[in-house]
């Protein structure tokens, strides 16, 4: 296979392509919220969210895509308003499961109204649930913004996957298999000691936060990569899902680290 074929191949990102575009600006949106304010990361998660909506069912070439998306869209807008919403005494986390349940039900009725024989109705609904789970940690980071180290916490739990799109662009394509992990997984440490220590000292918590973020963040790129999906929007909805998915994980950290 040609250099240029090889440059245009979906599974070879490049530093310019689409899924790692997507997976920077899409970090980059939610550090910068993070970093504002809880609402603010909101509005940076929905952003991600209902771009990821669009280009998911793409990607995995999920039957009904139009559905999917709607059930997806529905599923995000719930998550971000229930973060929004959320008073003083409340970070909104517990109706974002709510929302989660009710968006799988949703999915589930979107599968009884299908008209094409329901093809594929375990591989539509794995991959519409796939997708709620990756709005529902997004929306997990977002509230961990309104912690104290939470932002500090959410920009190493996003950031670091977005460093590993941009890591596995630039690694040697004889050496991207075997290097890809353990790349993400040092850029995720260093970012978690950078922030951890010029912060207000919890390094050794947000220092294992990229840690399991690069292991995720590798695991799912690497997953990810075997489609082999040319639609503009999937492609786009690749990056995005590699930095919403660890979301969680600030989350995590801040209750860690405030308990």
């Amino acid at each position: 296979m040609s250099t240029a074929s090889e440059a245009a191949s979906p599974a070879r990102p490049t530093p310019t392509s689409l899924p790692v575009i997507g997976g920077v600006v899409a970090a980059a949106l939610v550090i910068l919220g993070g970093y504002a304010g809880h609402d603010v990361a909101a509005y940076a998660v929905l952003a991600g969210g209902l771009t990821l909506a669009w280009g998911w069912p793409l990607l995995l070439e999920l039957p009904r895509p139009t559905g999917t998306s709607v059930v997806l869209a529905a599923g995000a807008l719930g998550m971000a308003g229930v973060v929004l919403l959320a008073g003083d005494d409340s970070d909104g986390t517990k109706a974002i499961s709510l929302v989660l349940a009710i968006a799988l039900v949703l999915a589930f009725l979107h599968q009884l109204v299908r008209t094409d024989g329901r093809t594929s109705l375990t591989v539509s609904l794995a991959g519409c649930a796939l997708g709620l789970v990756l709005l529902a940690s997004g929306a997990f980071g977002a509230a961990a913004a309104s912690y104290d180290t939470g932002a500090a916490a959410l920009a190493v739990a996003v950031g670091t996957p977005a460093l590993g799109l941009i890591a596995d662009a630039l690694l040697p394509a004889e050496h991207e298999h075997e290097w890809s992990i353990p790349a993400g997984v040092l850029l995720g440490v260093i970012l978690g000691l950078i922030l951890g220590v010029t912060g207000d000292g919890a390094w050794p918590e947000l220092l294992i936060t990229g840690l399991v973020a690069g292991l995720v963040g590798a695991s799912l790129r690497r997953v990810l990569r075997q489609l082999d999906s040319l639609d503009p929007a999937g492609r786009l909805s690749y990056g995005i899902a590699v930095v919403l998915a660890t979301g969680v994980l600030a989350y995590a950290a801040q209750w860690v680290i405030n308990h």
